[in-house]
């Protein structure tokens, strides 16, 4: 029955923030994909499974966590920056996942504290932000027919929409299932992977390769903004108001955020001339 509601949850999730974001202006779709999906998803079930208190500490952990999966991300980047290739995937694959555990192994040792956790992710999104911001801007030219098999068997939507769903929803059930055998504190940080991110990097290298891919890495820092919100309002929010009421709560707390955040770069972002 639980293993039901995590296959249900997630892959209906995933569908039904594709077809919403389909309907919204590109603005507000571009809000919508930093909604915190695999972390509130993890975090959630780790409460149902081991009660608010295990998913509240996990939480204290998944914000600094969050730093491995920008570090996921870069190492990716290392490999696609010289070898754009699609056939280079699997290293570049390799490059990520070695660099997301090297950051979780290292981030396992700091003390259970939520601001120490907040100054990590910080420090974390300027560091990464610095590291990519040389990367040239590289937009998708989707007059350009696939490039390759792979690329055609993603061409249509629902093939790409099946193909995230289905891998969200494989980490989701590897996650939460592995909670208990792991900790709070080792469960915390896997919760942090990029159960959205990960499967879209794929697609944007099958599909457009890796100069695209590229770009969308280049921003994903400012994107983690919103998780980082959602893991710390969750160490508040689980102990005082329980896992069903505390799971909307720390969602309206990211969902303002990434309004407040979408009014202030608008505000802020230099004119093009």
């Amino acid at each position: 029955m639980l293993i039901a509601a995590k296959i249900l949850v997630t892959f209906l999730t995933v569908i039904l923030l594709a077809k919403v974001a389909e309907k919204m202006s590109p603005r507000h779709a571009g809000l919508l994909a930093g909604f915190p999906l695999g972390t509130a998803i993890a975090l959630y079930f780790f409460g149902w499974q081991q009660g608010a208190d295990f998913a509240a500490h996990s939480a204290v952990y998944t914000l600094s966590g969050l730093t491995s999966a920008v570090a996921l991300a870069f190492g990716y980047w290392l490999v696609i920056r010289v070898r754009p290739a699609v056939h280079w995937l699997p290293v570049a694959v390799a490059s990520g996942f070695a660099c997301f555990f090297l950051a979780a192994s290292l981030l396992q040792f700091l003390p259970a504290n939520r601001w120490l956790s907040l100054l990590v992710i910080i420090a974390a999104i300027l560091i990464f932000r610095t590291l990519l911001k040389g990367i040239a801007e590289v937009q998708i030219d989707r007059s350009l027919p696939p490039a390759n098999a792979l690329a055609r068997l993603l061409a249509g939507k629902t093939a790409t929409l099946l193909f995230r769903a289905s891998i969200a929803t494989a980490s989701i059930l590897l996650i939460t299932g592995l909670a208990e055998l792991l900790g709070p504190t080792r469960a915390g940080l896997l919760a942090a992977f990029p159960v959205s991110f990960f499967p879209l990097m794929l697609i944007l290298h099958i599909s457009y390769g890796g100069a695209v891919l590229s770009t969308t890495i280049k921003h994903y820092p400012d994107g983690i903004g919103a998780l980082a919100v959602y893991a710390l309002a969750v160490t508040f929010l689980y102990p005082l108001l329980g896992l069903h009421w505390g799971t909307a709560a720390a969602l309206l707390c990211s969902v303002a955020y990434l309004l407040v955040y979408s009014q202030l770069r608008a505000r802020f972002a230099p004119k093009s001339s």
